[in-house]
Order: structure tokens, then sequence, then C-alpha cells
């Protein structure tokens, strides 16, 4: 079945992304901390929504953003940034186009037809931000999925929750605990298992072998942890590589090998 092809909001997400990353390791704890039953939850089995997705919250807010330029830059500034995202986001509404280059009121805008105009505009991002944060995040959250340094230093910071939380988990979801008070192993459906061979190019993340079985058939592919199971490791989405049978069994349940190389556009 060919792939689904959609439209991104690439620009706010690559900026949403950026912070997230900076971010994670002055406030990544508290941000894991202030969404922590969300992220829970998700974490049980394979789930769409991801942690990270969870973790994107604590920083994407568009009624925020649009009510920060409003009060900190010029009012064709603000309207401009509220265009630029709706754009992006294909959510553009039939609203009346302030004109600001004909107004008389040239400082601020506060009281003129511009200013009431603008407002109509925030207005509906207001009652519209849910799903322009949701989709938002959505776009940030395929940055930050190649991104597999990341994912293991994210990954680490929720095996710490997970591990200080494990009582809650194991009185709350019982049925996904082990006998070791470790989450249990999960099956792994079939859009995770294409999405992390599509991200890791059908290639072992460690010893770069070919898994493609375009041109050798002898190496099976493996789905492997990034941070294992054993170490408090979840079975989030994001937390997944992929591997060959050799790498995956001598990584082992103890370690939480991954690698950052990739290849770049000019190197094909």
């Amino acid at each position: 079945m060919a792939p689904k092809d959609q439209h991104l909001a690439l620009s706010s997400g690559l900026g949403l992304a950026g912070i997230a990353v900076s971010n994670f390791w002055d406030c990544g704890r508290e941000a894991i901390d202030c969404f922590k039953e969300e992220i829970i939850e998700s974490v049980l089995k394979p789930n769409k929504e991801t942690a990270t997705h969870h973790y994107l919250n604590f920083f994407q807010n568009i009624e925020d953003e649009v009510d920060m330029f409003w009060k900190n830059t010029d009012l064709d500034k603000a309207y401009e940034f509220i265009v630029r995202t709706l754009d992006e986001v294909k959510m553009k509404p039939s609203l009346p186009v302030p004109d600001f280059k004909t107004c008389e009121e040239d400082y601020g805008h506060f009281s003129c037809e511009c200013n009431e105009i603008v407002i109509q505009w925030m207005s509906y991002v207001s009652k519209n931000m849910d799903e322009i944060d949701k989709l938002i995040k959505h776009s940030a959250f395929q940055f930050i999925f190649q991104d597999r340094s990341f994912l293991h230093d994210f990954h680490l910071e929720l095996a710490n929750m997970i591990e200080n939380e494990m009582d809650y988990i194991k009185s709350t979801y019982p049925e996904y605990v082990t006998t070791k008070n470790r989450l249990r192993r999960q099956h792994f459906p079939v859009w995770l298992k294409q999405a992390v061979f599509y991200r890791d190019k059908g290639t072992c993340v460690i010893c770069r072998c070919d898994l493609s079985n375009l041109i050798r058939t002898q190496n099976t592919i493996h789905i492997d942890h990034i941070v294992p199971l054993e170490l408090f490791g979840t079975n989030d989405a994001s937390n997944m590589q992929l591997l060959c049978e050799s790498c995956n069994t001598s990584k082992g349940a103890r370690s939480t090998a991954t690698s950052s190389i990739n290849v770049p556009s000019w190197n094909l």
C-alpha cells in the first residue's frame, strides 16, 4: 500500500522542534512531569501520539504566541505571523484583511479598524488553537523522530520517571507490568515497523548492514527499544530503532546503544 501523503507545517514544526530540543537539558524533566499521566498512558503500548508529542505540548501554545506578538510588536507583524501560521496549517479563514498602508493611525493601530480586524483573526486562532497546535506538533514530531541521539536522551530521562512511578503504574495498569516491575513488551504494529524501517532507511543503525533484502537476504530485521525495558524503557513508538539480529543480540537488555549516523543529501 502506498504511503499516505500529507501537508505538513514544516516551518512552524521546525521552530517548535528546535525549541523543544534546545531546552530539553534545562527543563526536560519539568516538561515530562507536567504531562506525566498522559505520557504514562501513551507509553504502555505503541501509540501514534507518543511521549514526545506530549513533551512538545509543554512548548506549543499558538494563543500565547499570538498574544506575545500582539503585545510586543507592531500590529502588522502580529497579523503577518497569524496569517503565515494559518497558511501553513491550511486553516486560513474568510475574514476581512486589514489595510495597514492606508490606515491613518500610524503609531500602534490601537483604535482603528485595523485593530478590530486583527482582533477577529486572534479570536479565530483562540477558537481553533487545539487543532492548530495539534498540526504544528505533528509537524515538529517529523523532525524529532529523525534525531535518534535526542530520542536516546529523552527516553533515558523518561525511564527515570517510569522507575519512580512504577508503583502507581503497577496499581493502575497491572496488565502492562511484569513480575520484575518493568513494562511488559508489546506487539509492534505494522505502522510502527514501517515508520522505523523508513526512518532508518532499511539499515541497521549500529553496524550499517543492509536490511532491505533487496541485495542480500541473510540479515534479519529487528525492532529494538533504544532504552531497553529492563532499564525502565517504554513501548513508546519513538523509543524504537532498526537493528540486525547480530547487533540486537549483542546490545542486550542493558545497553542503550544507538547512532546518529545518517546520509546527508549531498552525499547521495
